[in-house]
């Protein structure tokens, strides 16, 4: 085991950490993390929801939903191009190139004329089209970031600066706008559809048990090590988003959800954050070794909240005789998880709820418009996954202890010696 944990440490751990560290990855990532808030305020609306199917004379908020995590695909195509100038130091430019991005964004969606002009499908303003305003965002930010040091006017130019921007942007404008007017207009291409398409292998494994195991067991596993699950964010985010938005218009439709790898998929599996480390915090209170019993006290209220990084950077990292465990309570728990959806006995998840810090059972009883199956699962994984830590946390506890004692040991022999 020695072995494998050199050779993940010293070589996979670094080629992640590169990619992760690459121009559009870090571009992608961080305009996930914007579209966050709105999902968020969501969030709020989508609980409200739910307490409306038992009161229902309270007002209807679902427009919040609407138009916060309903817009989330234009927001998209904004803030990549708007990114990658203040990338470029072209802070001058950014709002221009999230504005063009937004137009190319707009120019690609399928469009029905109607006798008041021109009518669009609401769904491809949001999580739908994230994958599209991805492609869309990347693409005008390439125009932008190749014209982002190019100007008509010397530096010493009298033309005032707003005046300036109008004419070094026009071409990165215009050649933003005629890739999407060729390709929707000219060759007659559905880039949604398209994306959907070429996107289609991921997000088909994504929804299979061999794909919600792999995916899970990736990000515990590099956690391990010491790489947290966000880098994975414009992964497994965009997919999860995408899925509970097409869940939530089945659902609206009078269907059944069918993407069980969906927004809320996580919470059966970070119960007390990543690697559902809860029952760890509640052992360690009663830990033999002083190190863990104090971080118990420490981490134990940020884990009811899956707030573990403490814990988990504390206790787990590097820990060997937590590499095992780790793996089976990501595999054993995903699976779980999606047998259970699969069969019925829980809800696919259908309802953006984006408050992850409050607990997973609040979580997962929003998420699935109050289903108590979903609630009863969360208590399930927990009990598996705190019968699997307990063998592997006696024996580092153990250890500690052990380590702990020869320490103290060692300082009274130097105390008498003195």
């Amino acid at each position: 085991m020695k072995n494998v944990q050199e050779w993940i440490q010293n070589k996979l751990v670094p080629v992640v950490n590169k990619i992760t560290s690459l121009y559009w990855f870090d571009i992608i990532a961080n305009a996930v993390l914007y579209i966050v808030p709105f999902s968020m305020a969501n969030a709020i609306s989508a609980l409200w929801g739910v307490i409306r199917k038992f009161v229902p004379w309270l007002i209807d908020l679902s427009p919040i939903g609407n138009y916060s995590f309903g817009l989330s695909g234009l927001f998209m195509a904004f803030i990549i191009p708007h990114d990658v100038m203040v990338k470029e130091g072209r802070r001058d430019r950014s709002l221009l190139a999230g504005f063009a991005g937004i137009g190319t964004y707009m120019l690609c969606m399928t469009q029905i004329k109607v006798d008041e002009g021109l009518a669009f499908t609401f769904t491809q303003f949001g999580a739908a089209g994230l994958f599209t305003a991805m492609f869309l965002g990347v693409i005008v930010g390439l125009i932008f970031k190749k014209f982002a040091h190019f100007s008509f006017f010397k530096e010493d130019s009298m033309v005032p600066d707003f005046v300036k921007n109008w004419f070094d942007n026009i071409f990165a404008i215009v050649l933003s706008l005629l890739v999407g007017f060729i390709m929707t207009y000219v060759f007659k291409i559905n880039v949604f559809t398209m994306i959907t398409v070429i996107m289609s292998p991921v997000t088909n494994f994504a929804q299979s048990i061999w794909g919600v195991i792999f995916l899970s067991l990736v990000m515990d596993v590099f956690y391990f090590f010491g790489v947290s699950g966000w880098v994975w964010t414009p992964i497994t985010m965009t997919i999860q988003k995408t899925a509970i938005a097409a869940n939530a218009a089945l659902v609206a439709a009078g269907q059944k959800a069918t993407s069980i790898y969906a927004y809320g998929f996580s919470r059966y599996q970070h119960i007390g954050g990543e690697g559902t480390t809860l029952p760890i915090a509640f052992y360690m209170l009663r830990a033999k070794s002083q190190k863990y019993k104090v971080l118990g006290k420490a981490t134990l209220i940020p884990s009811l909240f899956n707030i573990n990084e403490p814990l988990f950077y504390g206790m787990v990292v590097n820990n060997p005789f937590m590499l095992i465990p780790v793996v089976l309570v990501s595999i054993i728990n995903s699976a779980n998880t999606y047998i259970w959806m699969k069969l019925g006995w829980a809800q696919i998840p259908y309802v953006n709820f984006d408050m992850n810090n409050l607990p997973n059972v609040v979580s997962a009883w929003v998420q699935s418009g109050g289903c108590i199956g979903n609630v009863l699962l969360v208590c399930v994984n927990f009990l598996i996954a705190a019968v699997i830590y307990y063998p592997f946390f006696v024996a580092a506890d153990n250890y500690e202890y052990k380590k702990e004692q020869k320490k103290l040991a060692e300082k009274q022999q130097q105390a008498v010696a003195a």
